[in-house]
């Protein structure tokens, strides 16, 4: 998990426990808590091998040399371990096993990783405004997980927390990119129209006007539910 994780080192141990002694299953474990089924299957094989201490706090990222990268990606293709169980076994993110797995089947070049910052450094990328909005909502829906959206998608951490920002302070619209230069002039004059035409007119500024109260309350409940989840988590 990464090291902005909102949930404690205690209640991953907490929540560890109570599978290991049949107190709870993976998915009603991770409804306490608020996160993902997955999320808690995680936390348990990584803890069955590393107790506790799969849970410490770092204070700078970790580098991964690409023979260990191709190592593990190998072990999954022989069938050897799943990509859980060397999420487990090595004490790393699913999402990054899962992502090496993913470049090598590819045929993409697994790379040594800087532990100065790759994520903080890479070069930006251009993405469409569906890619954005993709990436926005895996970000919501991880927790804020900001560096592993990163890694995952290959784009520089900063351009993603901006893409965030904008997507919870306006709207999906704000993650359209607008072409530089003259704008064309698309007034209408509501003069020359009949009534057909402004009946038209109105009837599309209702509609866009309903659009926008719906995208706000979806958004409000989206803030209420994680508050909630932090809440909950004190």
């Amino acid at each position: 998990m990464s090291r902005n994780s909102s949930v404690s080192k205690e209640d991953k141990v907490k929540a560890c426990k109570c599978y290991q002694t049949g107190q709870g299953t993976y998915e009603s474990i991770a409804k306490d808590i608020g996160v993902f089924t997955t999320t808690v299957r995680e936390w348990y094989y990584r803890y069955n091998y590393h107790g506790s201490s799969a849970f410490d706090t770092s204070h700078s990222n970790k580098g991964y040399s690409k023979p260990f990268k191709t190592s593990l990606v190998e072990m999954f293709i022989s069938g050897e371990c799943s990509a859980l169980e060397l999420s487990g076994k090595y004490n790393l993110s699913l999402s990054m096993v899962k992502q090496w797995i993913k470049k090598y089947n590819k045929g993409i070049e697994l790379k040594d990783y800087d532990p100065k910052g790759e994520v903080y450094t890479m070069k930006s990328r251009k993405t469409t405004y569906e890619e954005r909005l993709e990436i926005v909502k895996w970000v919501i829906e991880n927790n804020f997980n900001y560096k592993d959206a990163a890694e995952k998608y290959g784009i520089k951490y900063a351009a993603i927390y901006q893409w965030v920002k904008k997507y919870l302070t306006h709207n999906e619209a704000s993650l359209e990119y607008k072409k530089r230069g003259p704008k064309e002039s698309s007034k209408i004059n509501e003069s020359e129209l009949d009534d057909i035409g402004k009946l038209k007119l109105e009837l599309e500024r209702e509609r866009i006007l309903r659009k926008q109260a719906e995208f706000r309350l979806e958004l409000l409940k989206k803030k209420e539910e994680f508050e909630k989840k932090l809440h909950s988590r004190k």
